[in-house]
């Protein structure tokens, strides 16, 4: 029999966010270290497509429960961008470990975490990669190289600019989130690290809370479910940044100041925006929070978008041993009963997570794999019989 190893393998986040209108991004206010995803034609009239075919059907929003005890396993791959002369360390592995635990930490909420497939894609070698021109049209091009489909590509680099990441959304044509490294070498008080839950968020088409492409949000909510971000349970955000001031609305407890103006056409009800909203802009320890219908959105988006739910059988295999016995492909929704199976049914390089319980094993065919937790508590651990 082999030895079979088993360990936890976490991942991490980050966000530390600043501003602007989607129509005109600003300068943030100190360092850069915020989002520049904007909401591209393509994405808005696929979300109101969406809507109105919604309201032609009477189809009412369904809240979906985030399935935290058993999470899905979805997989990056992480592509660590260097200059022509490939001297550039990039992110030891020490702060690639803890951005990828934080990241994790945040999304364990919505039922989702994330895990490393494969090493580390040291291979793009290019000085205007390395320091990516702020245009659209240089970040398509980052995004189309050793892009590796059925998975989250997630590339660090130099971004040249204001802002220190960009997600893609569903409809965008390049798919894959974007990341200054500067960001996360050493982040003080976790100050950074939400940026990459942010723009995971953004991946899962949320959109900012103070989003104006779908209409301005009154603080009153009455319009809440169609302007602003479009989730009815986000309260209206005037924008957590004061670009007049360069100055946060918001002070190192998250509580709101009550600096931003009521729009035009609202009634003078005022703002009580969410400040610990990871779409939001706030404060980068203050970001901690996803709403039910956020949550409920990425999901949505994880289980029906075409260029997403591909993802959620990607590299993995699972196994509870409650399961069906007839079950043979192991893939999320028809687990597996037996390592066993798992073990044979699993391509190299996959990662098998396992349901708490005992699992006879006794070789894994010469096939590199992972042995991990499904939905455990990280001081559990994984019985193997002999």
């Amino acid at each position: 029999m082999h030895s079979l190893t088993v360990f936890f393998l976490a991942t991490i986040l980050a966000l530390a966010l600043t501003p602007a209108p989607q129509s005109q991004k600003k300068s943030p206010p100190k360092e850069k270290e915020g989002c520049g995803t904007v909401v591209p034609l393509s994405q808005l009239e696929a979300e109101l497509a969406s809507r109105a075919e919604s309201a032609s059907k009477n189809i009412a929003p369904t809240v979906i429960a985030p399935p935290t005890q058993a999470p899905y396993y979805l997989p990056l791959k992480i592509h660590m961008v260097r200059g022509s002369s490939g001297n550039q360390p990039g992110l030891s592995s020490e702060q690639l470990g803890k951005t990828l635990q934080y990241l994790n930490q945040i999304w364990k909420q919505v039922g989702i975490q994330f895990f490393i497939y494969g090493d580390v894609d040291a291979d793009i070698l290019n000085d205007d990669f390395f320091n990516l021109p702020d245009t659209e049209f240089s970040r398509e091009a980052l995004r189309s190289v050793n892009n590796v489909p059925n998975t989250i590509n997630v590339y660090l680099t130099n971004l040249l600019g204001n802002f220190a990441g960009y997600g893609s959304f569903t409809t965008d044509n390049t798919q894959g989130i974007l990341l200054n490294y500067q960001t996360f070498i050493n982040p003080t008080d976790n100050r950074g690290l939400e940026l990459f839950a942010h723009e995971m968020g953004h991946y899962f088409d949320l959109y900012h809370t103070h989003e104006t492409m779908f209409g301005v949000e009154c603080p009153s909510g009455n319009n809440g479910s169609t302007a602003g971000d479009l989730l009815g349970d986000t309260p209206a955000d005037p924008g957590l940044i004061d670009y007049d001031r360069r100055t946060y609305r918001v002070d190192a407890n998250c509580v709101y100041n009550n600096s931003a103006a009521t729009p035009a056409n609202c009634d003078t009800t005022p703002y009580k925006p969410p400040t610990r909203n990871l779409m939001s802009y706030s404060r980068g320890v203050c970001l901690t929070e996803f709403t039910s219908l956020q949550i409920s959105k990425i999901l949505d988006t994880l289980q029906n978008k075409g260029n997403r739910k591909n993802l959620i059988n990607s590299k993995t295999r699972y196994v509870d041993r409650l399961a069906s016995d007839s079950n043979t492909s192991c893939a999320y929704g028809v687990p597996c009963r037996t390592l066993e199976k798992a073990l044979q049914a699993a391509n190299n390089g996959d990662f098998i997570f396992l349901k708490q319980g005992t699992y006879p094993a006794s070789s894994i065919g010469g096939k590199r794999l992972t042995l991990n937790r499904w939905g455990w508590e990280p001081n559990t651990g994984v019985l193997l019989a002999p």
